[in-house]
This record gives C-alpha cells, sequence and structure tokens, in this order.
C-alpha cells in the first residue's frame, strides 16, 4: 500500500470523528436554539409552507451546480475532455470535509487526491483548487463591502453581540466581528497578492520574518520554508497568468459565484416566507446581506461546521431582540434557525456524505509524458 493511501486513510479516520464532533455540536446547538420555547417553536414549525421549503431544497441543488459548473471549467483549462458529473464529485467530496474539519482546512487535500484517482495530475489539481480559492475570495470580499455599506445602519441597530459562557458573559461590538472577518477575508487573498507582487515585501517576508519563526521554534527548517515559500509565489503568480489567459472561464466564475452567494444566503428570507413571517424589516436583499455579515463574524472561528457558533450568531443578527428584527417573533426567528441550519447544512452534509461514500471513479493511468488520457467511468 502507497504511503499517500496510508495518510488518506488516515485522514478519513480523523474526518470521521469531526462529522460525529460536528453532528454532536449542532444536536446540543439546535437543542440550545429551542431552549424554554420547544411548544411554540414547534407550533410554529407545523405551520410551514411546505411549498417553500421545497425551494429551499432548489436552493441546494443551485448551490451545488453553481459550484460544480465553476469547478467544470476550471479544469477544463488542463483537461478538455473533463465530465461535468466529476465537478459534481470534487464539489461534494470536498464540502463535506469542508463542513466537518476546523476552518474547512480538509477540503482542499480530499479534492486533490479525488482528482488525482480521476486522473488529474497533483499540480493540475492544485492550480484548479487555487483559481477556485481566487475567485471566490475576491467575489466573497465584494459581496463584503456591499454588505458593509448597505447595512450599516443595521449594525449600528444590533450594535453588540452578547456571547453568554454559563452564568457569564462577554459584549462585543459587532462592528469589531465584522472588521476582523472582513480584514481576516481580505488578508487570505492580500497577503499572498502583497508578497507575490512586492517584491521588498517578500523580500521581508521570506528573510527576517522566516529567520524569526524559525527562532522561537514555530518553524524548523529555514532553507526548507523558504524553497516552501519561492515555489508558492511562483504557482500563485503562474495561476492568476492562467486566470487572465481564460478571461471567459474568469467570467464564468464570478458569475456563477455571485449566483451561488446570493441564492444561498437568501435561504433566510425563504425560511421566514414559510413560517408566515411579516415583519416589515425582512425583504429578500437584507436576508442576502445579514447573512454576508454572518460569514464575516463567523469565518473567523475555527470550529469544524462553524457548529453552535453559526446558531448564536444567526439569533444575535436576525432577532436581536431590541430595534428592528428581521423575524416579527422569537418563535418564529427560532423555527426558522431551524429550518435553514437543517436545510442549509445539515442536509447538505448528509448529502455529501452519501456521495463520497459511493462515488468510485476509475483509475486512469498517465503515460510517461503525462498526457491525460480519456477516463471512462
Amino acid at each position: 500500500m502507497s504511503t499517500i493511501s496510508k495518510d488518506i486513510k488516515k485522514q478519513i479516520i480523523r474526518y470521521v470523528i469531526y462529522l460525529f464532533f460536528v453532528l454532536g455540536l449542532t444536536a446540543l446547538a439546535f437543542y440550545l436554539s429551542i431552549g424554554n420555547n420547544v411548544t411554540r417553536v414547534l407550533d410554529t414549525l407545523k405551520s410551514a409552507n411546505a411549498w417553500y421549503i421545497v425551494a429551499i431544497f432548489g436552493v441546494v441543488v443551485g448551490c451545488i451546480l453553481a459550484r460544480s459548473i465553476v469547478i467544470y471549467f476550471l479544469t477544463r483549462i488542463f483537461e478538455k475532455k473533463y465530465l461535468f458529473h466529476r465537478a459534481i464529485a470534487i464539489d461534494q467530496i470536498g464540502s463535506l470535509y469542508r463542513m466537518v474539519t476546523p476552518a474547512g482546512i480538509g477540503g482542499h487535500v480530499m479534492e486533490t487526491y479525488t482528482y488525482n484517482k480521476q486522473g488529474i495530475k497533483i499540480s493540475s489539481a492544485l492550480s484548479i483548487i487555487a483559481m477556485y480559492s481566487i475567485v471566490y475570495q475576491v467575489v466573497l470580499i465584494l459581496y463584503g463591502i456591499i454588505s458593509i455599506i448597505v447595512k450599516s445602519n443595521v449594525i449600528n441597530d444590533i450594535g453588540h453581540i452578547y456571547i453568554s459562557f454559563g452564568n457569564n458573559g462577554v459584549s462585543i461590538s459587532l462592528w469589531v466581528l465584522i472588521s476582523i472577518g472582513f480584514a481576516f477575508n481580505v488578508f487570505s487573498i492580500g497577503f499572498i497578492l502583497l508578497i507575490s507582487y512586492w517584491n521588498g515585501f517578500f523580500r521581508f517576508i521570506r528573510g527576517p520574518i522566516v529567520s524569526l519563526l524559525v527562532k522561537i521554534h514555530l518553524l524548523k527548517n529555514k532553507e526548507k520554508n523558504q524553497a516552501k515559500l519561492d515555489e508558492a509565489v511562483i504557482n500563485f503568480r503562474n495561476n492568476l497568468k492562467t486566470l487572465f489567459k481564460h478571461v471567459p472561464t474568469l467570467l464564468i466564475g464570478v458569475l456563477f459565484f455571485f449566483i451561488y452567494i446570493t441564492i444561498s444566503y437568501s435561504v433566510p428570507y425563504i425560511c421566514g416566507l414559510s413560517l408566515g413571517n411579516a415583519s416589515i424589516y425582512a425583504n429578500y436583499w437584507d436576508s442576502v446581506l445579514l447573512s454576508n455579515i454572518h460569514q464575516m463574524v463567523t469565518c473567523v472561528i475555527p470550529i469544524p461546521g462553524s457548529s453552535l457558533i453559526s446558531e448564536m450568531f444567526f439569533l444575535q443578527l436576525f432577532y436581536p431582540g431590541s430595534g428592528p428584527s428581521f423575524y416579527e417573533s422569537e418563535s418564529i426567528a427560532r423555527a426558522s434557525l431551524l429550518l435553514w441550519r437543517s436545510l442549509m447544512f445539515v442536509i447538505p452534509l448528509f448529502i455529501a456524505s452519501i456521495y463520497t461514500i459511493v462515488y468510485r471513479p476509475r483509475k486512469k493511468k498517465i503515460d510517461e509524458n503525462h498526457k491525460d488520457q480519456t477516463i471512462k467511468e
């Protein structure tokens, strides 16, 4: 058995443990979300309009297709005969491991492994994943800017987020949390842009910073890490050049990521419609922009699936308890939370798990010249 296969098996075992951890945290979050309102929340859920729930399932499918379309066109840069159902497999397997690992770090590992099983060279797979991340991060940042500008009044009205720890708690300014989250989104791509195209900054990171990290024992081998940094910068520059050489693919990526973010962030609004929410402060775009703020707040907390944290911030953003509220009552807010989290996290997690279990790509041999061959599955 190869070392890679052994490593992947170890990763999978670790991910299974993460999966049960995430489901346990989500169950706890649901329990805490209902609180002392079990009867009212359940009565509210019983009154839900089934057609809106069907519409949310349509959103789930639309999200999968939108992401898969981006994967499909990016992969065709390297493999002209790539088939769309393989892109869906990459999306679902990557989604599963992103949802069950801290900060979603496991997704890229398993995407690379699956690409390799499909016959795509690891170097090409890493380039595809890097380009996917670049385009997505840019769209996410643009959405963040729009959200902050348009919903600044709502942010001011909410004011603070209260985080409780048993009988104690701490109140944190929502502006502070959003600033940290937005900075995190910008930093993830801004840092690599700076290090790739500002030679002075690159020399500073490669020299004094790497030396310092080695000195304080956060890194072990100075030369090895400098070589990795050199390679990462070269790869990023090449990936960016590749993207700009394929403008139609870049535009398709931007378009479908905008579609993906927009429809996925609209689900709190659809949940409200299903439950008869009549708040004058609730509309489609408020849902989208508040959800984007929710993403900025929760992305900095590296808990698998943002379980427990995601539910807590959802309630405080969409039903702050004072001032304008997206949901007109607490029972509707809590019932919407259960619908939203079940249909946009638990159900997709289940679908991705099933897909990962049953998907078995046929191995594709790559010749000595690394020329792609037709894959039959």
